[in-house]
């Protein structure tokens, strides 16, 4: 349940990123009906973003807010230089919207997979109680 809900903060991050954010624009490419590239893209990048945490754990113990950071900032700095180049439903027209997307969307990610990394840590002590040594 906890990804579930990190995924929908963090779609919600990058669509309204896309929508508010200056030098950012949203265009409709798709055919299907009210599903715009927007959403797609939002989507993809959220789920992405909410697999940091899991991923770093996975492969690097331990995980950190640093590492986190890091990971967060390169995925998200690439995923806006693609659309650049790629039509997505989004058009990034200046180097201020592609800075502040790739930038707002990160922090909001780091914030995100930090709370991630505290919950689970917290919920892995109560896992496994320690137990008192044995009296004399």
């Amino acid at each position: 349940m906890r990804y579930l809900k990190s995924l929908f903060f963090n779609f919600l991050i990058v669509f309204f990123a896309n929508h508010v954010l200056p030098g950012i624009e949203v265009t409709d490419l798709t055919k299907l009906p009210h599903l715009g590239g927007d959403l797609l893209f939002s989507l993809a990048l959220g789920l992405l973003n909410t697999l940091v945490y899991p991923i770093l754990r996975l492969f690097m113990r331990p995980a950190s807010i640093v590492r986190i950071a890091i990971a967060c900032f390169v995925l998200n700095f690439i995923a806006y230089a693609i659309v650049k180049f790629l039509p997505v439903g989004i058009h990034i027209s200046s180097i201020e919207g592609y800075l502040l997307g790739a930038s707002v969307v990160a922090l909001g990610s780091i914030l995100l997979n930090y709370a991630d990394m505290k919950s689970g840590s917290h919920h892995h002590k109560h896992e496994d109680p320690v137990e008192p040594p044995p009296l004399p």
